[in-house]
């Protein structure tokens, strides 16, 4: 999709020189993806403590999925 935005152009500098994409657009899709993937685990960590997880029934479900 073809999007116009204002970036900072140190910004895009530095992504390019991390990613090493082939394009401007790559380094910058590679590095909203790294963004959301840390967003996402940031979020699973925060849930740590607070679900339980019945470990017998889960082992049944994969055995009875077999």
């Amino acid at each position: 999709m073809r999007t116009t935005i204002n970036i900072d152009a140190q910004l895009i500098k530095e992504t390019e020189a991390i990613y090493k994409a082939e394009s401007r657009s790559k380094s910058i899709e590679y590095a909203l993806r790294d963004a959301l993937r840390m967003k996402k685990l940031e979020q699973l960590r925060s849930l740590i403590g607070k679900v339980e997880f019945d470990e017998e029934a889960i082992q049944q479900l994969r055995e009875s999925e077999r």
